[in-house]
């Protein structure tokens, strides 16, 4: 059995040096302990024929939150976010003759743009992060950059295999927008993270009581590749 034995005397606010760096920041105070009182709002207008695999119509979203500079934070920060997604239904594939797929299964060209960004304060664990499942696939979580901005383009077709089985191409694109050095700290820099990339790849969607599983097999422009895993689909 092993433990993480710590030093004697108090948490330090700041990180241990990393690859010649000085200590960063990890909270937005100096006594090491942010308290953050958020108020969060969101509109969103929903005109997908299915919330959970839709094939055609459209998805727009935009959430703000905002902070109350209350506690040893101190913090006045405002979170801005907003997503368009749309969908197509196409038929690009004659899939019947293989005897496991119906004709009326449909196949669907998705697109997604997203974009936020953040006003005043910024802690640094509140920076956008890029990489993942959920943003550019082919990285891990936070592996392409973080900022105080981000912008995030995906196109995916999605096309059934079998009755309960389905298969997609995508390519996804990300960028923080330069922003990176307006984190405190600047993380993105020290790890040395390129801070914008592109990610394609292949995938499966298996269907489940909780919505697709998925699968996505990607490829960065660097030429690495991962597996990424997630519930539902990305958008």
């Amino acid at each position: 059995m092993s433990a993480l034995k710590m030093p004697p005397g108090p948490l330090s606010p700041f990180s241990a040096p990393l690859n010649g760096f000085d200590s960063q920041p990890l909270s937005f105070s100096d006594y090491g302990v942010d308290e953050l009182f958020t108020l969060s709002f969101g509109a969103s207008q929903d005109n997908r024929d299915n919330a959970l695999q839709p094939t055609s119509g459209s998805l727009v979203r935009f959430g703000a939150e905002q902070t109350i500079p209350v506690g040893t934070g101190n913090i006045m920060m405002t979170r801005l976010r907003g997503s368009y997604s749309y969908y197509i239904p196409v038929n690009w594939l004659d899939l019947t003759g293989f005897g496991l797929v119906e004709s009326t299964q449909p196949q669907t060209v998705a697109f997604n743009v997203q974009a936020g960004t953040v006003l005043g304060d910024l802690p640094p664990y509140e920076a956008f992060i890029l990489g993942g499942s959920n943003s550019v696939r082919g990285y891990q979580e936070g592996e392409l950059g973080n900022g105080r901005s981000f912008f995030q383009a995906t196109a995916e077709y999605r096309f059934p295999i079998i009755a309960a089985v389905g298969g997609a191409l995508f390519v996804d694109y990300g960028s923080n927008l330069g922003s990176q050095g307006a984190v405190p700290g600047f993380p993105a820099i020290v790890r040395g993270l390129p801070g914008s990339g592109v990610g394609y790849g292949l995938g499966v969607r298996i269907q489940s009581p909780v919505g697709p599983i998925r699968i996505d097999l990607g490829f960065t422009g660097e030429g690495e590749s991962r597996i990424n895993f997630g519930i539902g689909e990305k958008f």
